[in-house]
């Protein structure tokens, strides 16, 4: 009786690490953003040494102007640098991306994936488009238009025994 115990809690043990470190079995969440609001609370909640990994359909476009571009963009924005006033500068107009905190803002666009950093497990992590939150050189999000879905994964990552 005592070794079918012991074997019956390897075999537990066993399938209950291969499914934790199996990136199969993440849980994927869909999150629709939206162009015309700036930094949208998702409700993903980042988990401690995880990787976060992120799909944009690659037929959805969404548009930071419509005058210009009135059939839209993908997520990977146009490649024109970003100023000062917009929402992450020097990186694509129109790009998706993240924020995982106060600090820490991700150039996502259409696939692509990020670690959870130290300190920003349990944070909300907040999606936005890139372009001018003030409207200093423009309509900012007041003339974008349209949704775009993303898939979001948490899957847990290698951790080295000296984290």
């Amino acid at each position: 009786m005592n070794k079918l115990l012991q074997f019956i809690t390897f075999t537990i043990l066993i399938t209950s690490i291969f499914i934790t470190n199996n990136p199969k079995e993440a849980s994927a969440e869909i999150v629709v953003v939206h162009a015309n609001q700036a930094w949208q609370l998702t409700d993903i909640i980042l988990k401690k040494n995880h990787v976060i990994k992120w799909e944009v359909r690659v037929n959805d476009y969404w548009s930071f102007n419509t005058t210009i571009f009135p059939d839209g963009h993908n997520a990977d924005g146009i490649p024109v640098p970003a100023l000062e006033s917009y929402t992450l500068p020097g990186e694509n107009i129109g790009m998706l991306l993240g924020k995982t905190g106060e600090d820490r803002i991700i150039s996502m666009g259409l696939s692509g994936s990020s670690d959870v950093l130290y300190g920003e497990e349990g944070c909300y992590l907040y999606l936005s488009i890139n372009d001018d939150l003030i409207g200093k050189f423009g309509e900012g999000f007041k003339d974008n238009n349209d949704t775009i879905m993303v898939t979001i994964t948490q899957t847990l990552r290698n951790v080295a025994m000296s984290e």
